[in-house]
C-alpha cells in the first residue's frame, strides 16, 4: 500500500495524470489537514506543468496555505498569461485560507468582489458566540426548507457547520440524537448539514447510523454520509461497512459505499476490498472496487484490476486503465504493459482535446462547458473540460456537488 510520504512527492511528477492521482490521495482521503507542505509542491507542479488546465486542482481546495504559497497564488491570479479556469480554482483555492493569513492581503481581497464576500461572512461568523451560531444555523435550516439545493447558499451552510466542529457548540449525545430524530429524505437539509457536523467531529458512536444513509433516495445524503464516514477513517469504519455491503438490499448502498473503502487508507480497507471485489457481480459497483485498489496502491489488487481492464468494466463510469496505471507509477512497479498502457491513455487524451476544439469551434465560442464567471459576477463562462474530471470528483464549477450530478450529467 501506499504512504503518504511516497505519494507527495508524485505531485510533481511529469505526467498529469499521476500527479492528479497524486492530489487525490490526500484530498479524498482528508490527509491534506495539518500538511502545509503539499501546497508548495502544487504549486511547483503548476509552475513547471505543461498542461496546467489538465491538474485538477479542485483536489487542492483546502490544502493548507501559508502566506508564501498565498503571495505565489495570488500572482497565478493576477497574472495575465492564466486560463479563466485555472484562474477560477486559484481563486477557490484563496477563498479557503485561513483568515489570520490573509491579513497581508487585503487589498488584494477587496479587489474580488467574491473573495471579499467570504471574508466578510468567515469574520462574521468568527465573532460570533455559540449561541449565536446555534441560532444562526437554525435559522439558516429554516430557510432553506422545501428549496432546491441552487435556491440557497448551501456553502454558507458549510462554513457554518465547519465552525460548529471548530467550536465544538454541540457534544457528541447531542449531535447523536438529532441524527437519529431527523427523517431522512424529508423537505430539509439538516439531517445533510448534521451528517457533516458528524464527520467534522470523527463521531464514531454515529458510524451505524451513518452506514444506513448510504442507500437513502435523497439526492445528497448518501454522498455526505460516504464523506463523514472517510473523515472518521477508522478501522471501525471499514468493518461496519462491510458488514452493510454484504447484506445491503438498498438499491444504491453500495454504489455510496464503494467511495468510502479508497478514502481510507488504512489495511483493513484493502483486505476488504480483495474480499469484495471478486464477489461482487454488479458492473459499476465491481469497477469502484477496482479502482479503490488502485487509490490504496494495493500491490495484491492489482491482478484483479488488470484482469477486469482487458475483460471489461464500466468505462463509462471511470477510466480503470488509468488508475492502473498511476497506481503502477506510484508504486514503482515496471509492469511489462505500463508502456502500452500510456500510449493507450496518450491517444485517448489526444482524441478527447480534438473532440473538446471541434465544438468549441462549432459553437464558436471558448467555453462550451462551464459555468456563471463567480470571478467577476458577470455573465462569461469558464472553460471546464468534463473530460478532465472523474465522473465522482467534486464538480470544477464550484457548486458542492459531485460532476457527476452538476455539469457531468449530461456529459
Amino acid at each position: 500500500m501506499f504512504t503518504t510520504e511516497q505519494v507527495k512527492g508524485f505531485i510533481l511528477h511529469p505526467e498529469t495524470i499521476v500527479t492528479n492521482a497524486a492530489m487525490k490521495y490526500f484530498d479524498e482521503s482528508f490527509l491534506y489537514e495539518n500538511d502545509p507542505t503539499l501546497m508548495p509542491l502544487v504549486l511547483q507542479q503548476m509552475k513547471q506543468s505543461g498542461d496546467i488546465e489538465g491538474l485538477n486542482l479542485f483536489h487542492a481546495y483546502k490544502f493548507p496555505q501559508t502566506e508564501e504559497t498565498i503571495s505565489a497564488l495570488l500572482d497565478w491570479y493576477q497574472s495575465s498569461s492564466t486560463g479563466n479556469n485555472t484562474k477560477f480554482q486559484v481563486l477557490n483555492i484563496l477563498m479557503n485560507s485561513d483568515l489570520q493569513l490573509l491579513e497581508p492581503f487585503m487589498e488584494s481581497v477587496k479587489a474580488i468582489p467574491e473573495w471579499k464576500n467570504k471574508v466578510v461572512q468567515k469574520t462574521r461568523l468568527a465573532k460570533m458566540t455559540n449561541q449565536e451560531l446555534l441560532g444562526e444555523f437554525q435559522l439558516f435550516i429554516e430557510q432553506s426548507y422545501g428549496k432546491y439545493w441552487d435556491e440557497f447558499d448551501h456553502a454558507y451552510g458549510d462554513e457554518l457547520v465547519e465552525m460548529l466542529a471548530l467550536r465544538q457548540c454541540l457534544d457528541e449525545d447531542t449531535v447523536l440524537q438529532k441524527l437519529h430524530d431527523n427523517v431522512p429524505d424529508g423537505p430539509s437539509y439538516e439531517q445533510q448539514y448534521l451528517v457533516q457536523l458528524a464527520g467534522l467531529m470523527k463521531l464514531e458512536a454515529a458510524i451505524p447510523l451513518l452506514c444506513s444513509f448510504l442507500g437513502s433516495d435523497d439526492d445528497f445524503l448518501p454522498a455526505s454520509a460516504a464523506e463523514a464516514l472517510a473523515r472518521i477513517g477508522t478501522a471501525e469504519v471499514i468493518k461496519t461497512l462491510t458488514e452493510h455491503y454484504i447484506s445491503a438490499e438498498q438499491e444504491f448502498f453500495r454504489l455510496f459505499a464503494t467511495d468510502v473503502y479508497g478514502a481510507i487508507k488504512l489495511p483493513e480497507s484493502e483486505e476488504a476490498l480483495l474480499a469484495l471485489l471478486p464477489e461482487e457481480h454488479d458492473i459499476t459497483n465491481a469497477t469502484k472496487l477496482a479502482d479503490d485498489l488502485c487509490k490504496l496502491g494495493s500491490a495484491q489488487g492489482l491482478p484483479l484490476v488488470e484482469a477486469m481492464v482487458e475483460e471489461g468494466y464500466d468505462d463509462g463510469y471511470l477510466n480503470l486503465m488509468e488508475s492502473l496505471y498511476a497506481c503502477c507509477v506510484i508504486s514503482d512497479i515496471a509492469h511489462p504493459s505500463r508502456p502500452q498502457w500510456k500510449k493507450e491513455l496518450e491517444a485517448e487524451a489526444a482524441r478527447l482535446a480534438k473532440h473538446q476544439a471541434r465544438i468549441e469551434r462549432s459553437f464558436n465560442i471558448k467555453a462550451p462547458i462551464g459555468t456563471r464567471n463567480r470571478l467577476n459576477g458577470t455573465g462569461k463562462t469558464l472553460y471546464t473540460n468534463p473530460n478532465k474530471v472523474g465522473r465522482n470528483d467534486p464538480c470544477p464549477c464550484g457548486s458542492g456537488k459531485k460532476f457527476k450530478k452538476c455539469c457531468g450529467a449530461n456529459a
